[in-house]
C-alpha cells in the first residue's frame, strides 16, 4: 500500500510539472485574427477557436514550422504578408480563402463536400462575426 501511494504521488508530481510546460507552448484560445496593418477590409476580425483544431497536424497550417522554432503568423514578413493582392503565394487573403485543404475556407469546404460530421463555417459570416 505504501508503494502504491509513493507511485501515485510521483505520477501526480510528474503531471503537475509537465502539463504547464506543454500548455506554455499553446496559444491563448480563442485567437483574434486581426488584418495586417495597411489592409482595407469591410469585415470584422475572425475569432479563431485554436483548440478546435488541436487534432490537426500543426504544419497543415503552419507550413514553414520545423517543430522547434517559434511559430510565425501568416502576416509575418516574407510569408503571406501582401495585403494588396488577392492572388499569389504572398497573398494574405488567400492564406485563409484559397481552394483546397491548404487554407481555412478551402479545408472547411472540402470537409463539407466529403460529408464530414464537423466541417466548420463555409460562409463569410461564419468566420467574420459582427458583435
Amino acid at each position: 500500500m505504501k508503494r502504491l501511494l509513493i507511485l501515485l504521488s510521483l505520477i501526480f508530481l510528474g503531471v503537475m510539472f509537465v502539463m504547464p510546460l506543454s500548455a506554455a507552448d499553446a496559444p491563448k484560445d480563442p485567437i483574434t485574427m486581426m488584418m495586417p496593418e495597411g489592409s482595407k477590409t469591410t469585415k470584422p476580425p475572425v475569432i479563431f477557436p485554436h483548440a478546435n483544431h488541436a487534432a490537426l497536424d500543426c504544419t497543415a497550417c503552419h507550413h514553414t514550422w520545423d517543430g522547434e522554432a517559434e511559430i510565425k503568423t501568416c502576416k509575418s514578413a516574407g510569408c503571406h504578408d501582401d495585403v494588396t493582392v488577392k492572388k499569389g503565394d504572398k497573398s494574405y487573403y488567400l492564406t485563409y480563402h484559397k481552394p483546397g485543404k491548404q487554407s481555412c475556407l478551402g479545408c472547411h469546404k472540402a470537409l463539407k463536400k466529403e460529408k464530414a460530421e464537423k466541417y466548420g463555417p463555409t460562409k463569410c459570416k461564419g468566420c467574420h462575426i459582427k458583435e
